[in-house]
């Protein structure tokens, strides 16, 4: 009977052995993941003594063209059928002129009652004499380009500054059309083999002489490269 008692607390005390082993076991689990969590945290917290770095910013940069002076003067010097071109000047005032705050260059609201000159808006006198390039100038520089080889006299004035024109468009003449607005620059061969190409393809086509001069024309007109300082 004493050794049935004995053997059933062994086993009763056996067994309370190594339930307080699980529980010893769980405990340390449990602090052994608090001392890593604590750790990682630890590894995770900003250093005080050396704080992160400042985001950096990509740099920007801007594409600074020429303002309304310069390029009513340009369009001047290549499309003047006159000394006192009306028409013309009214192209230019429309589009170019009239336009400070897309094109740079300050105006004079004394100049005019009507202060067309500043746009209509007096602040414009205070403008910079320079400005960056922009969607709206280009809208407005290419409805010039548009508007004014619209008229044939203009296309024939242009050709009447250049020579070697009754045989059509070749690199000769597509390089003295590209000299008039892109002043002490050299064009590039590739340009003008493929103005050259362009042209060959219109004459397939059957076009007139002096549509095939006004697309040329128009080509280098709308090209933004003559308006960079």
């Amino acid at each position: 009977m004493m050794k049935k008692f004995i053997k059933i607390f062994g086993f009763v005390a056996g067994g309370v052995v190594l339930t307080q082993m699980y529980q010893n076991c769980s405990q340390f689990e449990v602090m052994n993941s608090d001392l890593s969590s604590l750790s990682m945290s630890s590894s995770i917290l900003p250093d005080s003594a050396h704080p992160g770095q400042k985001e950096l910013t990509p740099p920007t940069q801007h594409v600074l063209v020429a303002n309304k002076v310069y390029v009513s003067a340009l369009m001047r010097d290549i499309f003047a059928r006159t000394d006192a071109d009306i028409e013309l000047e009214n192209l230019i005032n429309k589009w170019i002129m009239f336009r400070p705050a897309q094109f740079g260059g300050s105006c004079n609201p004394y100049d005019s009652y009507s202060a067309r000159d500043c746009g209509g808006d007096i602040s414009n006198a205070n403008l910079p004499q320079s400005t960056d390039h922009n969607t709206v100038r280009e809208s407005f520089r290419l409805q010039f380009c548009e508007n004014i080889l619209g008229k044939d006299e203009f296309v024939s004035a242009v050709l009447g500054k250049i020579t070697s024109t009754a045989a059509g468009p070749n690199a000769n003449s597509i390089e003295q059309v590209y000299k008039l607005f892109y002043r002490d620059q050299d064009i590039n061969p590739l340009t003008i083999n493929s103005l050259v190409d362009m042209d060959h393809n219109l004459a397939q086509k059957s076009e007139v002489m002096i549509d095939r001069w006004r697309a040329v024309i128009l080509q280098v007109c709308e090209s933004p490269g003559w308006q960079l300082l």
